[in-house]
C-alpha cells in the first residue's frame, strides 16, 4: 500500500470510530471488528488512489505527442499590443469611473457579474467588485473555454477548466499593480473597460465533474477523500503537462483572432494570456 493510502486510511478509521462513540450507548466495537474495519478503510482507499493515479498518467500520456508552441505562433499571438488593444476597449467596454458608477453599469446590463466557479472556468484572484466583465467578453470567455474542452476531448483528455486571474480593473487598481508588475500597461489598461481579461497556462483546474473512471463507485464516507486525491492528481499531471496545454489554449486562441472575435497577447513575464473582445 502506498504512503498516501496508508495514511488515508488510519485518519478514515479514526474518523469513523470516533463517530461509533456517538452511536446508542456509546459502546466501541470489539477491537476484532475495529480492525476488520480498518482493513476494510485501507483498501478502499488503496483502489481509490490507484483509480485516481491512472486517471492522472492517461492525460500524461495523451498529452507527450502535443507539440509545443513553435515561435511563429508564439508571434502571432503577440501580434496586437496595448494600442490596439485599448481602441477595442473604449469602443466597446463601459469603464466606471467609481463604485457608484460600477454598480450603475451593473445594473444597466452593461457589465456582468462573472461566477466564480462554473464548468468551464474558475476565477483566481478576484472578488466581487472585480469579477465583471462586459456581456461580449464573457461571451468571448465562454466560447474561448468552449473550444479548448472540445480540442481536449478530441485528444481524449478530461474537460480541465480555464483559470481566469484578472479582469475589471479601476484606474487605482491599475496603478497599484503597475508597480509590481512590469507587464501592468502604464497609462490607461484595457482591464479598466471590462473588455479585457486573463487567463494563466501554467496552471489548469480540473474537471467540474471527473469522468467516473477517476472516482470509482465508493461508500458515501468516502467519496469526498476520493474526489479529493483524484483532482489534485489531475491538476499535477496538469501542471506536469502544462506546455502542451498552453499550445492546445494558444491553437484555439489563434483560431478566435483569426475570425476576429479576440486581439491576444501572450504575456512573457506573467504565464497568461492576455485578451481583449474585438467585436
Amino acid at each position: 500500500m502506498t504512503r498516501l493510502a496508508r495514511v488515508g486510511a488510519a485518519a478514515a478509521a479514526a474518523l469513523l470510530l470516533g463517530a461509533c462513540e456517538g452511536d446508542g450507548d456509546g459502546a466501541m466495537p470489539p477491537r476484532a471488528a475495529a480492525t476488520a474495519d480498518d482493513a476494510h478503510v485501507a483498501a478502499t482507499l488503496e483502489r481509490a488512489v490507484t483509480a485516481a493515479r491512472a486517471g492522472a498518467d492517461s492525460v500524461v500520456n495523451a498529452l507527450r505527442p502535443v507539440a509545443l508552441m513553435t515561435p511563429a505562433q508564439e508571434g502571432a499571438l503577440r501580434r496586437y499590443g496595448n494600442d490596439q488593444h485599448l481602441a477595442r476597449a473604449r469602443a466597446l467596454g463601459a469603464r466606471p469611473a467609481d463604485d457608484a458608477e460600477r454598480a450603475r453599469l451593473v445594473e444597466e446590463g452593461r457589465l456582468v457579474s462573472v461566477p466564480d466557479s462554473t464548468d468551464l472556468y474558475v476565477l483566481r484572484s478576484a472578488d466581487a467588485s472585480s469579477a465583471l466583465l462586459t456581456p461580449g467578453a464573457l461571451r468571448l470567455l465562454e466560447e474561448v473555454a468552449r473550444r479548448f474542452q472540445r480540442a481536449l476531448a478530441e485528444r481524449g483528455l478530461p474537460a480541465y477548466r480555464l483559470e481566469v486571474s484578472s479582469m475589471l480593473r479601476s484606474a487605482a487598481d491599475q496603478a497599484a499593480l503597475r508597480r509590481v508588475n512590469p507587464n501592468a500597461a502604464g497609462g490607461t489598461s484595457t482591464h479598466e473597460y471590462g473588455t479585457t481579461l486573463d487567463i494563466v497556462y501554467e496552471s489548469w483546474a480540473a474537471p467540474a465533474r471527473l469522468p467516473g473512471s477517476y472516482v470509482p463507485a465508493e461508500p458515501d464516507w468516502i467519496a469526498r477523500h476520493a474526489e479529493l486525491t483524484a483532482r489534485a492528481l489531475l491538476e499535477r499531471a496538469a501542471a506536469q503537462k502544462s506546455r502542451e496545454l498552453t499550445a492546445i489554449l494558444g491553437e484555439v486562441l489563434l483560431e478566435l483572432q483569426t475570425e476576429g472575435a479576440v486581439y491576444v497577447t501572450l504575456e512573457r513575464q506573467q504565464p497568461v494570456f492576455h485578451i481583449t473582445v474585438a467585436r
